[in-house]
């Protein structure tokens, strides 16, 4: 029954109860459910989950997957018992063991650093035909990783390989996943930031675009080519098109004696300085005492550029390097920059040594006539001349900027480089920097090399290079003896410029 201020409750209710057409809803008390039901229904809910999981837990990286997240460098080979034996299985094995089982195998093999033992690899064999017992006598007892087994160098690699791969390791989607079946399958190698750190050294800021990267080796009688992917940050997950995996070759330039030492050209000189560029020590000093600052750095970002290293044969260099950019519509940018940038030659104590030439003054009547001084067109060795002496006589700073062609020399009178304006055939402005002696003839930029899409293209020879030490020490002796080489990157279809994801192509000559 209703108490007696039923009536009163329900006129305090919200006035949608007294809606027209709005019928008041009959209450029904609730049935309760039994205990017993209820609690069978929850532990049915918490077992079932349970048991799905324990029987099909979360997938784990398994070997190579660990592997990669935890080594540096990580080099694939097939198997190819006809061969001999590398010296690599002898040492990790020894005489007996190491021939039998290379004679025996079937499947791909590994080698790989991961910093802990600078200069020793690791080998990495896969598990499968392998019984453990006939390895218990070596000295230092393998390390099972998955479906691998691990033969480090010493028992403290070892320990320190075992320690860090305790950590648990997820799948990874994007580059990685994408490097297992070529590490699986090919003769492949893949490489993380700690690898070019230390096979590169000072030169490694300058490959940001390629810190982390997997490509496939193909063998040819004179060396050997490459294709691939690479990312500008280490665990990509960024997916990348099918299409990517062949991309067009493009035959490099025929090896030389008149090549440069290094080539390197691109569609924006960022891509090549954006290591540098990232780094507080470099830029600091660069807007502090240059005067480059971000808004004047910006005009980089779409600067196709030409980087030239040629041998000299006398002087106190041991090659001379050009840097030309196309300045396109940033000319006046550019000119304040030089301004700035001369003003702080001054003041470290550089002098000019190529100044515009200053206007012949009027001669007075019956004076006898000087040599006039020559115009902007005359060469530019008649120039230097000229502009030398009048340098050394007038030492005062310069107040504009030495256009078109400056040329910077030591106290002791040794020019160290310089900077010079130039027009291309479309009649577009360029500007050469370079170090050592003045530039060369003038080049043109041969972007028509590069990619429609953008990219950079670098060419080279090592041993040239490693002749004059001008190769990091740490690189490879295969690459260091090679006779050429050359790499392009490039974005995937689809992909804009600035993506983070390239793919890559090159090759290099081993044989003279």
């Amino acid at each position: 029954m209703p108490s007696a201020d039923a009536p009163d409750r329900m006129k305090a209710l919200p006035s949608l109860w007294r809606l027209p057409g709005w019928r008041r809803p009959r209450f029904q008390p609730a049935r309760r459910l039994a205990l017993p039901f209820t609690l069978g229904t929850t532990l049915l809910l918490l077992a079932v989950p349970a048991l799905l999981l324990r029987q099909r837990p979360r997938p784990q990286a398994f070997g190579l997957e660990k592997l990669m997240a935890s080594v540096s460098l990580l080099q694939s080979f097939r198997a190819t018992p006809e061969r001999p034996v590398p010296e690599l299985w002898r040492q990790r094995l020894g005489e007996v063991l190491a021939a039998r089982l290379w004679r025996a195998q079937t499947r791909a093999w590994w080698q790989f650093w991961d910093g802990i033992a600078p200069g020793q690899p690791f080998l990495a064999l896969s598990s499968r035909g392998i019984a453990l017992s006939s390895l218990q006598s070596l000295p230092v007892p393998p390390l099972r990783v998955g479906d691998l087994l691990i033969l480090p160098p010493d028992p403290l690699s070892r320990q320190l390989l075992s320690d860090r791969l305790r950590v648990q390791v997820r799948p990874s989607p994007g580059l990685r996943q994408r490097c297992l079946p070529r590490l699986e399958r090919d003769q492949a190698v893949f490489w993380r930031p700690t690898a070019l750190g230390e096979m590169l050294g000072p030169l490694a800021p300058f490959l940001q675009d390629v810190q982390e990267g997997c490509l496939s080796l193909g063998l040819r009688p004179d060396g050997l080519t490459w294709t691939g992917e690479a990312a500008s940050v280490e665990g990509m997950l960024l997916e990348a098109p099918a299409a990517g995996d062949n991309p067009a070759t493009v035959p490099p330039l025929k090896p030389s004696i008149e090549a440069p030492l290094l080539l390197v050209e691109g569609t924006s000189l960022e891509r090549l300085l954006a290591g540098l560029l990232a780094r507080e020590l470099i830029r600091q000093p660069l807007a502090e005492r240059w005067g480059f600052g971000k808004a004047q750095l910006a005009v980089l970002h779409h600067a196709p550029f030409r980087l030239e290293l040629r041998p000299l044969a006398k002087g106190p260099f041991l090659a001379s390097m050009e840097l030309s950019v196309a300045v396109g519509s940033k000319e006046r940018e550019w000119r304040e920059g030089l301004l700035r940038m001369s003003r702080t030659l001054e003041k470290e104590g550089f002098r000019l040594h190529t100044t515009p030439p200053a206007p012949p003054e009027p001669m007075a009547s019956g004076a006898k006539a000087a040599k006039t001084p020559p115009s902007a067109g005359a060469p530019l060795e008649s120039q230097e001349k000229t502009n030398a002496s009048v340098a050394e006589r007038s030492p005062a700073p310069s107040r504009q900027i030495p256009w078109p062609t400056a040329l910077w020399a030591r106290p002791d009178g040794v020019v160290v480089g310089g900077w010079q304006r130039r027009t291309m055939a479309d009649g577009s402005p360029l500007i050469t920097f370079f170090l050592g002696p003045k530039a060369t003839q003038p080049t043109p930029l041969l972007l028509s090399a590069l990619p429609p899409g953008g990219g950079i293209r670098l060419t080279a020879r090592p041993r040239e290079l490693a002749l004059r030490g001008l190769l990091p020490p740490a690189l490879p002796e295969v690459v260091r003896r090679s006779r050429w080489i050359w790499w392009q990157g490039e974005p995937f279809p689809g992909f804009g410029v600035d993506a983070p994801l390239s793919q890559l192509q090159g090759g290099v000559t081993l044989n003279p």
